[in-house]
């Protein structure tokens, strides 16, 4: 399989899962998986409320996308940009670009995921009436 059929295959399965998101509502629909970290600890993950983030986010609702996930809804188009570049790079050049992010942003972007996982939970389970 060529670079070209791959970067096609990741293009169909990123529109694919788009419109599935798009269309079917994870507050109403019960395919989604549910988040294993917080089915054992009752502790929310990184990643708790994506689903319903990415979801809002598609319907233009970026005030109830930052309430469900902030992370995920400042992350998630810029993950698109990175991806959209990458397919670009593929189909004109026929190679993938060399990026390379220097060890300090990589620090930093682990520093920003822990706290806000730390601020997240200590919030969640002290503030009056957050729901995620």
């Amino acid at each position: 399989m060529t670079l070209q059929h791959r970067a096609h295959g990741l293009m169909g399965l990123l529109l694919l899962g788009g419109g599935i998101l798009y269309r079917f509502p994870p507050q109403e629909s019960h395919f989604y998986p549910l988040c294993p970290v917080y089915a054992t600890t009752h502790l929310l993950c990184p990643g708790c409320g994506g689903t319903r983030a990415l979801y809002q986010l598609l319907h233009f609702h970026l005030g109830q996308a930052i309430h469900l996930n902030a992370l995920i809804t400042v992350c998630a188009p810029m993950v698109v940009a990175g991806f959209l570049f990458w397919y670009y790079s593929v189909l004109k050049y026929h190679r993938s670009p060399a990026i390379r992010l220097p060890r300090s942003v990589v620090i930093g972007l682990y520093v920003v995921v822990v706290m806000f996982v730390i601020v997240r939970n200590i919030v969640l389970n002290t503030g009056p009436g957050l729901a995620i």
